[in-house]
């Protein structure tokens, strides 16, 4: 009785060892899933904020000198280095039409009147750290963008 006994017990563990190892699998994908949504959700809330404050910085400095340079600078220094977390990272500043938020051509941010729209927009490419993992695109497009009237001039 305690041969057959010991035979049911080695069976048993190999079926535990196979079984942790399904659950590992689908646990771990979960966990990932969680720290890439953790991740990516960080990024459009650091985002939004940072064309948020270089938006306001900009309306409200319309027409005293002050450059593209300064307004996109504020923007990736708001970013505080998650802008790494995008290839092709890209800061634009923009005179808007108020109605349709439509790019006006030919004209500088700055050229923007009193209660002119400015809009500040960061775009890049997010790659997901294990996207083969979550079944996610390799790489998607990432963009921000605010818009606000102008206060200068």
């Amino acid at each position: 009785m305690n041969i057959t006994k010991l035979k049911i017990d080695k069976k048993r563990k190999g079926a535990a060892m196979v079984e942790m190892a399904v659950v590992l699998v689908v646990f771990l994908m979960m966990f990932m899933g969680i720290i890439e949504f953790g991740r990516y959700y960080y990024l459009v809330q650091v985002a939004n904020n940072a064309v948020r404050e270089a938006a306001r910085y900009a309306v409200v400095h319309t027409g005293d000198g002050t450059t593209i340079t300064q307004v996109t600078n504020l923007a990736t220094t708001k970013m505080n280095g998650s802008e790494n977390m995008l290839s092709g990272y890209t800061v634009a500043v923009q005179n808007v039409n108020t109605s349709t938020g439509a790019v006006i051509s030919g004209s500088n941010w700055n050229d923007a009147q009193f209660g002119g729209a400015i809009m500040v927009k960061i775009s890049g490419t997010y790659t997901p750290s294990a996207p083969f993992l979550l079944f996610l695109p390799a790489s998607f497009a990432f963009q921000a963008s605010t818009i606000m009237n102008s206060e200068g001039n």
